[in-house]
This record gives structure tokens, C-alpha cells and sequence, in this order.
């Protein structure tokens, strides 16, 4: 395993659920929305999904790919969030998505990627996921290429500071040339993995300049044609709520390039 710095991915997925969430919660998240949302269910009903048990591990898959408009999408990126509430610290892990399965045959990861005939994520992908890294996955939060630029672009671009080896400073790379660095790596998902990790360094600190109440309108608009989430938005985000708020110091970023014995 690699230590990195943190990924795009994550702030793709909290900007847009944590958004959506405020948005369906009529005011901020915090401790006192989530409870009186939560009062409006049945007791053992969804209470444990928005407020999971003090050090019950949490598991988000979140994947990347290309278009949604697509029978079979490439796989652009795969990580895992997780997090035991009420402990604020996040372990993000990078998976490259030709993850050797089984050394010297050529079964990777990605070859057991599709959809079902009902628009979700193949099982037999999430078992291979799941069996090689150790892991068991809650949600899936899936976003494709074009959800991907335009956070990018919402969160104000990236800064050129950002750990990415360019000789510039002082300006911000877009959405569009974010995803421009994207395709010199689609052959070589080990690097591509590890670029995603150096484009969040520089997006984190952004996402923390939006302040409590941003125009969330861009983003809500990703949904349904450009993200999916594999359970409730509103679930989700209330269940993201505990991550907030989102610090750098908190986050532990790494990348795993082989399966876990």
C-alpha cells in the first residue's frame, strides 16, 4: 500500500450528496436536523443507515467511469471511503482497475465490470471487489466523466500548485483539462490512480472555501443522467453528514495495488 494525498473522487461524491442532503433537509446538516429527520421513522427502521452504531464501519465504493449513456461503460476509477462514526478520520483507498486477481492468470478487477439488465453494477464485480481487498461494501456511488469535469469547475478548478509535477503557479487547471490529463494516463491505471490522488491535494482545500450555504443548483443538476447513488440521496447524505466538516488533517489517502492476503 502507498500513502497519497487525497482523491477527486470523494469530494465529486460529498460535494454532490452532502448537497443534496442540505438541500432536502431545508437547512445545514447538523446533529439536531439528523435527529429530528430520523424521528420521523418507525424505531429499528432506517435509524441504524443514518446513524451507524459508535465504531460500525461504514464502506462507500465509489466509482468513475466514462458516459452513462453507454451499454458498457469503462472503468475510469475505483475507491473506497471509510469511516466509523463518531470518529471524524477517513481512510480513502485507490484501487488501479486492473488489479491483478490472480497472479499469472490475467483475471483483473475490471474484467468483471458491467451492468445488470436493471441499470446497477454486475454482483460478480462487487464479490471479485470484495473478496480480493477484505472489505464488505454499504452504498455504491457511481459518476461518469462529464459529473467529474463539472465538479471540478464547481469547486473554483485546481490549483497548478497541486502535487502534479507542472512548473506552473498561480492559476487553476479546468474540469475539461483536468479530465485531459486523465486520458494520458487510460492505458496505465496504476499512474492514473495516483494522478487522481495528486488532482485532490489541490481540490480539498477548495471544497473547504465554498462556505456553509453554496449554490447547489449545479450539482443537483448531475442527477439522475450524470451519478447514481445504490441507496436513498437523502439516506446518504445524512449519512455523509458525518464527515463534516470536511478537514485535510482528517483524511488518510492510500492506494492498493494488489489484493490483501
Amino acid at each position: 500500500m502507498k500513502s497519497r494525498p487525497a482523491i477527486l473522487i470523494l469530494l465529486v461524491s460529498l460535494c454532490f450528496c452532502l448537497g443534496l442532503g442540505t438541500v432536502l433537509l431545508g437547512e445545514q446538516t447538523d446533529a439536531s436536523t439528523i435527529e429530528r429527520l430520523i424521528s420521523l421513522f418507525p424505531p429499528g427502521g432506517l435509524g441504524d443507515i443514518f446513524s451507524p452504531a459508535r465504531g460500525e464501519q461504514t464502506t462507500v465504493l465509489l466509482l468513475g467511469i466514462d458516459r452513462f449513456d453507454r451499454p458498457d461503460p469503462a472503468l475510469r476509477a475505483i475507491w473506497l471511503l471509510a469511516f466509523e462514526p463518531p470518529d471524524p478520520k477517513v481512510m480513502l483507498s485507490g484501487v488501479p482497475s486492473n488489479l491483478d486477481l490472480v497472479p499469472g492468470a490475467d483475471v483483473t478487477l475490471d474484467s468483471f465490470f458491467g451492468w445488470t439488465p436493471d441499470g446497477v453494477v454486475a454482483p460478480p464485480f462487487l464479490e471479485a471487489l470484495e473478496r480480493a481487498l477484505r472489505v464488505e461494501v454499504d452504498v455504491v456511488v457511481i459518476m461518469d466523466e462529464y459529473a467529474f469535469g463539472a465538479l471540478v469547475d464547481y469547486l473554483g478548478g485546481m490549483p497548478l500548485e497541486a502535487q502534479l509535477g507542472l512548473p506552473f503557479e498561480g492559476d487553476v487547471l479546468s474540469g475539461p483539462q483536468v479530465l485531459a490529463l486523465h486520458t494520458v494516463f487510460e492505458g496505465d491505471p496504476v499512474s492514473l490512480v495516483g494522478l487522481q490522488a495528486s488532482v485532490l491535494s489541490g481540490l480539498l482545500p477548495q471544497a473547504a472555501k465554498l462556505g456553509p450555504n453554496p449554490d447547489l443548483g449545479p450539482i443537483l443538476a448531475l442527477a439522475p443522467d450524470h451519478a447514481d447513488v445504490s441507496i436513498n440521496p437523502t439516506q446518504f447524505a445524512v449519512l455523509l453528514s458525518h464527515l463534516l466538516p470536511i478537514k485535510a488533517e482528517y483524511v488518510t489517502v492510500q492506494t492498493i495495488l494488489a489484493p490483501i492476503p
